[in-house]
């Protein structure tokens, strides 16, 4: 049985992130980002490259999982979205946040990178080199099918990847889908999913 329309699903799943987010006090967003940070830095016992995601702040929370990564000894990367929505990718930076558009999405609110800082960048092909792909989501369900904010950025990267990288999706706790999720031919599925309680669920 499916969940619905994907347009239909997304409006719901957006309104019910909201609604978790706006329930979140700083202490419980901190614990949420303690528990994802151990969660993940157990799929990774070797240093390697992670992608990961800058998050915005109704998303699980991800800077204290760059910190960890990088005090581990991993090497980190991070998306800049691009004006077709399609993802390049830097070295992350500790501290950073999704919420400086200078750093997320070049053109759309922030500065335009100068040539220096273009320079610094990766290549849209930069999951190819990673070992662990941790991608933004605003559910998952049993088959690994990822509901995402529409763009495709993460569908059309992920085309990228080395297929034996594992892909997980972090959600925050009541996400997850029981439901199958709608999916089109382009959606490329995701082998896990990660809660900001710590619980990590394998699907493939």
């Amino acid at each position: 049985m499916t969940a619905g329309t994907k347009r239909d699903v997304r409006h719901a799943a957006r309104a019910r992130r909201r609604e978790l987010a706006r329930g979140t006090d700083p202490a419980a967003r901190e614990a949420a980002a303690v528990a994802i940070a151990d969660a993940v830095l157990r799929f990774v016992p070797e240093p390697c490259r992670v992608a990961v995601y800058e998050s915005l702040p109704d998303e699980p929370p991800t800077g204290r999982l760059v910190e960890a990564l990088l005090a581990a000894g991993h090497e980190v990367i991070v998306p800049i979205v691009l004006e077709d929505f399609s993802l390049e990718w830097r070295y992350a930076v500790p501290g950073a946040s999704g919420d400086d558009a200078t750093v997320r999405r070049p053109g759309h609110g922030g500065h335009e990178p100068d040539a220096d800082e273009r320079q610094r960048w990766l290549g849209t092909d930069a999951l190819a080199t990673c070992d662990l792909v941790v991608t933004p989501g605003l559910s998952v369900d049993s088959h690994g099918t990822r509901l995402g904010q529409g763009g495709g950025c993460y569908d059309r990267a992920l085309l990228h990847r080395d297929p034996s990288a594992p892909v997980v999706t972090l959600l925050h706790e009541g996400e997850q889908s029981e439901l199958d999720l709608p999916a089109d031919a382009h959606d490329v599925p995701v082998d896990g999913y990660v809660t900001t309680t710590g619980r990590v669920v394998r699907l493939r």
